[in-house]
């Protein structure tokens, strides 16, 4: 098929913007993901990175920022459920905080909150816990805590 190249290519390079509708309108036989370059997965129009190390959630940001992307913002149950099978339900980093004002949770982007909290979470149980993780859902955890993390770009 003429277009698996150049998908691929225009894929790989991240500085331009994805256009869900023309790959799947001419490219409906492509994998639903792609490993791209340096650990990006490329999945239903985002590129996500899964961390191998492990660092607090202010380092995990930083990071992602520095690559020109943040912590994951995961909006909705099917890439909640994604981030889980991929990174084999291990405990990771998400950008939501609440770390501006006691519990008012917000993303790092400021976007709307959608929420797939654990059983009696948030709770700040060992104190102050002002990062989240998503481990099959979300729990809240004191921020200098260490886990891997996910980062996304557009």
């Amino acid at each position: 098929m003429i277009f698996r190249g150049v998908l691929v290519k225009w894929v790989s390079f991240f500085g331009l913007f994805c256009s869900c509708y023309m790959l799947q309108k001419h490219l409906v036989s492509i994998p639903r993901y792609l490993h791209i370059k340096n650990g990006w997965i490329y999945y239903q129009c985002r590129f996500y990175y899964m961390s191998t190390e492990t660092k607090s959630w202010t380092e995990s940001r930083r990071y992602c920022t520095e690559r020109g992307a943040d912590l994951i913002i995961i909006n909705n149950r099917l890439e909640q459920e994604y981030i889980t099978r991929v990174t084999n339900a291990n405990i990771v980093w998400i950008g939501l905080t609440d770390s501006d004002k006691d519990g008012v949770w917000k993303w790092v982007d400021g976007s709307a909150l959608n929420s797939f909290w654990g059983p009696n979470e948030p709770n700040s149980r060992v104190g102050d816990e002002d990062c989240v993780i998503s481990h099959y859902s979300w729990a809240d955890f004191p921020c200098n805590y260490t886990f891997a993390w996910i980062c996304e770009r557009n």
